[in-house]
C-alpha cells in the first residue's frame, strides 16, 4: 500500500463525528501518520447577500467571525461537548495502543476551518493542498447507499477526489 503522509478528517462538528474520528485515529496509529482536521462552513451566496442587507456589512462580518471562532473552539477542545469527545478519544488511544500517549494532539498536526460555496470542493482541495493520502468522513448509516449515490457532500467528494476516501457510517 502507498504511504500516507497525512489523513484529512472532514468534520461537520456533530457529536456523531466521534465514531468517524476514532476511525481516523485508528488509521493514523496503524499508518504512523498525522491527522489534519477540517471543518468547512458552507456559504450560500444568496443568503449571504440577504444577511448583509439585514445586518449590515460590519455586523455580518462580526457574526461570521464569531461562527468561525466557535467552530475552531469546538475542534481544538475549548468547548464542553468537544472536551467530552476529546476525553472519549483519549480513552480510545489508551485502549488501542500501549505505545501511544493519551495526548490526542500529538497526532493532530493542523486544525483548519474553511469557508466556501461547495463543501465538497473545499474538502477535496484541502486534501490536495495538504498532500493528504486519505480523506475520512462520515455519513448517515441508515442512508449509506442513498447518501453515497444522492446529492450529498459524500457523493460529491467521492466523485471529485483523486485521494482515497474512507466513508464511515
Amino acid at each position: 500500500m502507498e504511504e500516507i503522509k497525512s489523513i484529512l478528517f472532514a468534520s461537520n462538528l456533530s457529536s456523531k463525528m466521534e465514531t468517524v474520528f476514532k476511525h481516523a485515529v485508528e488509521t493514523a496509529v496503524y499508518r504512523k501518520t498525522n491527522i489534519i482536521i477540517l471543518h468547512v462552513m458552507g456559504e450560500n451566496p444568496r443568503s449571504k447577500k440577504k444577511m448583509r442587507t439585514v445586518f449590515g456589512k460590519q455586523l455580518y462580518e462580526e457574526l461570521k467571525s464569531e461562527r468561525r471562532k466557535g467552530a475552531r473552539d469546538i475542534l481544538v477542545g475549548k468547548n464542553v461537548d468537544a472536551l467530552k469527545i476529546q476525553q472519549a478519544i483519549t480513552d480510545f488511544f489508551q485502549e488501542k495502543s500501549n505505545n501511544v500517549s493519551g495526548d490526542t494532539h500529538s497526532f493532530i498536526s493542523k486544525v483548519l476551518v474553511a469557508e466556501g460555496r461547495s463543501i465538497a470542493n473545499e474538502i477535496v482541495a484541502t486534501a490536495v493542498e495538504e498532500d493528504c493520502g486519505l480523506i475520512v468522513m462520515g455519513c448517515k448509516q441508515q442512508g449509506l447507499l442513498t447518501e453515497a449515490m444522492g446529492d450529498s457532500v459524500v457523493r460529491k467528494v467521492l466523485k471529485r477526489s483523486s485521494v482515497p476516501v474512507l466513508v464511515v457510517p
